[in-house]
């Protein structure tokens, strides 16, 4: 994120007196002049990547000192606040990519809201009402974009199912025809392994997809808990052993039988489990164990609750990050530093499977939050992920819109 706020640092500096210009030009004959609106840009660009509290108190302290308690003035502010806010969306539109445009206008967003609440509250009730509905259209358009870009995700990654199933077919012709043990039967197996990844990410195109349009379907059944986390963890040990990272199952204790879909289950723990062999170095530990809290009478069919915690002795995560790390696309590494892989140490990817494994878990009436105390590469202080599901008596009907 830092890269990223530095990049729309850099390209707000070079087109500010471009962006004050347009904005006096379709703004004219307003109390505040373009060294006021210039003004407000830099301060724009300084509490970019600051906290909500900071750009709040930022835009409270401008507003008192610049703004005062004149309404003509604060009526004047809303114009031009609006003006320059389309103003940027324009420039960004024409010169940034759709999707880092968005990027950058989100970490714009709180604060341009600050400035126009703040001027609001002096102006008039009648330009109140004419903020929220700038709001609620500027949140639908937000919506749509998130929607149609949810689609496209999910068609692009069908649509290279095709080509990627005729590549695989002919490296399969090519493997029977090979010497096995020689250089070209290698090859070959190096194109599997390659292909296996593509699937992978997209399928992970498409689960994250469905998620994002509510689309993902549970096919309950029931079976018992732990026998699926044992499964989970022989069907990963050989990633385990080749870092020399020791995966423990602690017992649950009691015979656990719960009604969730077992194939998204399997791969949710899966994605956990593999993020916590990233972020742990050779030598180190991963531990899974689970408890259960049971309600003293059941409600609408729910006992209880069990809570799988997956806990490891890795490099740990920044307080500030705990939420991020669930966003898509997103990273807590170093960008520069990013190498694909799913099983070395700090490996990289395309920042889909926590994502993925929030929106399977809250499919099922669950959550999933992770503890760590800060990110440290030399003390190791660790992280622990829990998710939490709900124990039903049958199977479950869940409106997850």
């Amino acid at each position: 994120m830092a890269i990223l706020f530095n990049e729309l640092k850099q390209w707000l500096n070079k087109n500010v007196d471009a962006l004050v210009r347009a904005t006096a030009h379709r703004a004219p004959n307003m109390l505040p002049d373009t060294e006021d609106v210039s003004a407000f840009v830099l301060l724009l660009i300084d509490n970019i990547g600051r906290s909500r509290e900071l750009q709040l108190a930022s835009v409270q302290f401008w507003a008192l000192t610049t703004i005062g308690y004149d309404a003509r003035g604060a009526s004047d502010w809303l114009t031009i606040l609006h003006v320059l806010k389309n103003e940027i969306g324009d420039k960004l539109s024409q010169e940034i990519a759709p999707a880092k445009a968005l990027k950058f206008w989100r970490a714009m967003e709180d604060f341009f809201t600050y400035a126009l609440i703040e001027a609001t509250q002096i102006a008039s009730d009648m330009d109140r009402a004419a903020l929220l509905e700038h709001t609620h259209k500027l949140s639908a358009q937000i919506e749509a974009f998130e929607t149609s870009k949810s689609n496209f995700i999910a068609v692009a990654a069908h649509e290279l199912r095709t080509p990627l199933t005729l590549l695989e077919g002919y490296a399969n012709m090519i493997r029977y025809e090979s010497e096995p043990g020689s250089r070209l039967a290698l090859y070959v197996e190096g194109l599997s392994n390659g292909f296996r990844r593509m699937y992978e990410i997209i399928n992970d195109m498409i689960d994250v997809s469905l998620i994002d349009l509510h689309a993902v379907e549970l096919n309950y059944s029931q079976f018992r808990l732990e026998r699926t986390i044992l499964l989970v963890a022989d069907n990963l040990n050989k990633h385990f052993s080749a870092r020399n990272v020791d995966l423990a199952i602690i017992p649950l204790g009691e015979e656990l039988r719960i009604f969730a879909d077992q194939e998204k289950l399997v791969n949710a723990l899966g994605k956990v489990l593999l993020n916590a062999l990233k972020f742990t170095p050779d030598g180190g530990r991963v531990i899974v164990s689970s408890s259960v809290t049971r309600l003293e009478a059941p409600v609408d069919n729910l006992i209880g609750y069990v809570d799988i915690q997956i806990a490891d002795t890795g490099i740990g995560i920044d307080p500030e990050d705990l939420e991020m790390i669930f966003d898509k696309f997103t990273s807590t590494m170093d960008a520069s530093l990013h190498s694909s892989s799913k099983t070395n140490f700090k490996g990289g990817g395309p920042g889909l499977g926590l994502p993925i494994v929030r929106g399977i878990v809250e499919a099922h009436g669950g959550r999933i939050w992770a503890v760590s105390e800060k990110c440290d590469e030399e003390t190791y202080p660790g992280s622990t992920f829990h998710i939490e599901l709900p124990i039903w008596l049958e199977e479950p009907t869940i409106d997850r819109e």
